[in-house]
């Protein structure tokens, strides 16, 4: 078994910490395929997803929403940071209410959905699934963006700031309570291609407020399909983790927004033998595939 590992910081580096801040140690073991873990079968799709964006999921839900999905692809914004130049122009909403209708929201012609993963979460625990989607405008480019069913019909309930010019894209890291006052936040790299920006965000309708930005980091790799490369780890008595790679790809770190308002960097970061190409969360972790076709654990430890 091989293992990759750096230990706790010196102790000069360690009183060079925010205070209250311990340092940790991210840890990396050889992995059979997936790290061992079986995907878990879920219900078909209706028949209408088969419509869907190609390469795009269809997203299932627990609580008013049964199913969500991206269609109507157009190419009239030509981007391919996720491999291809079409996009979706329409997202699609089906109630969990018995005989509900399908739901459809389209955007203007200036603006698609530059993405591939419709992701339900209820943001602010009153029992609604959320759905969270990357946008891009013609002249703008992307933006973070929350829909939600109000009275039976999609509605855009917050929008991020967009990443100020056209072709210029970001891609969601997770959601969690980053900043630990109860009520989750949404983590998103801006330019992950080109001087990737980690920023969190207040869910404070109509808006998503940014604040946190530190820099230099990606989770996503110019011209492929998988967006997860990132991961949040929770903490027992403490503030979650992003587990994020560096700008290469080629190293992790382990980032958490701590009092009084800054990012304590938990442990060294950690080498890894090849570029990532998946992370998916895992209990005080995560699974890496890299590049080279090889797969890990990571750990990360007190």
């Amino acid at each position: 078994m091989r293992i990759f590992s750096f230990s706790l910081l010196p102790a000069l580096l360690c009183a060079l910490l925010p205070v209250g801040s311990q340092a940790s140690t991210l840890a990396l073991t050889a992995a059979h395929q997936a790290c061992g873990v079986n995907a878990i079968a879920s219900a078909p799709p209706p028949p209408a997803a088969q419509q869907r964006l190609a390469q795009s999921q269809v997203t299932s839900g627990v609580r008013d929403i049964a199913w969500v999905w991206l269609g109507s692809p157009t190419s009239r914004y030509p981007h391919a940071a996720l491999g291809s130049r079409q996009h979706a122009a329409s997202l699609h909403v089906l109630p969990s209410l018995a005989h509900a209708q399908l739901q459809t929201y389209s955007l203007p012609l200036h603006r698609v959905f530059e993405d591939r993963i419709p992701r339900l979460v209820d943001l602010d625990g009153d029992g609604h699934d959320e759905i969270i989607l990357v946008e891009a405008d013609a002249l703008q480019g992307a933006a973070l963006v929350v829909y939600g069913l109000r009275n039976g019909s999609v509605a855009e309930l917050a929008r991020g700031p967009y990443a100020g010019s056209s072709f210029r894209w970001l891609n969601p890291v997770g959601v969690a309570d980053f900043d630990g006052d109860g009520l989750l936040d949404l983590a998103s790299v801006t330019t992950p291609h080109i001087g990737g920006v980690l920023t969190l965000h207040h869910y404070r309708p109509p808006r998503l407020e940014p604040y946190a930005r530190p820099t230099d980091v990606s989770n996503h790799r110019m011209g492929e399909l998988e967006q997860q490369l990132a991961v949040v780890v929770p903490q027992a008595n403490q503030r979650p983790v992003i587990l994020i790679p560096d700008m290469q790809l080629t190293a992790l770190q382990a980032l958490r927004w701590d009092s009084p308002g800054q990012w304590t960097e938990l442990a060294r970061p950690l080498a890894l033998p090849a570029r990532v190409e998946r992370f998916t969360p895992l209990d005080g972790g995560g699974c890496l595939k890299l590049t080279d076709g090889s797969w890990w654990r990571v750990i990360l430890a007190p």
